[in-house]
């Protein structure tokens, strides 16, 4: 199951992405849209744990854990969305 906990874990879970697209050709630009979008929030929640890590703000930690949250439901998304593609061929 695809899931990230900071956004360091963000390379091995993409590479898990691509591998998943490569099984389905007929839906790569789909899941290529939603890991660049998955990416762009991945740089938003590595912004925010410099600041939580600078600021010490327990408001940023927990704005670190919702976009942690909002992440991994995305990348649940597409598990679904593969699943779906792969039942229909």
């Amino acid at each position: 199951m695809l899931e990230i906990k900071n956004s360091l874990d963000w390379p091995k879970v993409e590479t898990e992405i691509r591998k998943l697209k490569n099984t389905v050709p007929m839906f790569e630009a789909d899941i290529k849209r939603v890991s660049n979008y998955i990416g762009g929030l991945v740089t938003e929640l590595s912004q925010l744990e410099v600041k939580a890590r600078s600021t010490r703000s327990r408001s940023v930690t927990e704005d670190c854990s919702k976009k942690v949250s909002k992440i991994n439901e995305e990348l649940k998304q597409i598990q679904k969305y593969h699943l779906m593609a792969v039942l229909s061929r």
